[in-house]
């Protein structure tokens, strides 16, 4: 079962994916650094509340669809 901090970078690198977006679309679009975004997909950074809003905007999903599907990876 992996931890929920790895839960969540993949539910937001499939969400990316889904929408054809590059890590740097996504950082540019989210205002966060390029390397924060790899660092929150791998697992090794966990975000802010700040960062779920900013990434949920940039992805046009709301933060509690993020969250499901952080628990949806997190149960696998």
């Amino acid at each position: 079962m992996p931890t929920k901090t790895k839960a969540f970078g993949r539910a937001l690198k499939k969400i990316r994916l889904k929408k054809k977006l590059t890590q740097e679309d996504l950082s540019l679009e989210a205002q966060l650094a390029r390397v924060y975004i790899s660092e929150l997909e791998f697992g090794k950074k966990t975000p802010s509340i700040e960062t779920l809003f900013k990434l949920s905007k940039a992805l046009n999903v709301r933060c509690s669809k993020l969250m499901e599907l952080t628990e949806e990876e997190f149960i696998r």
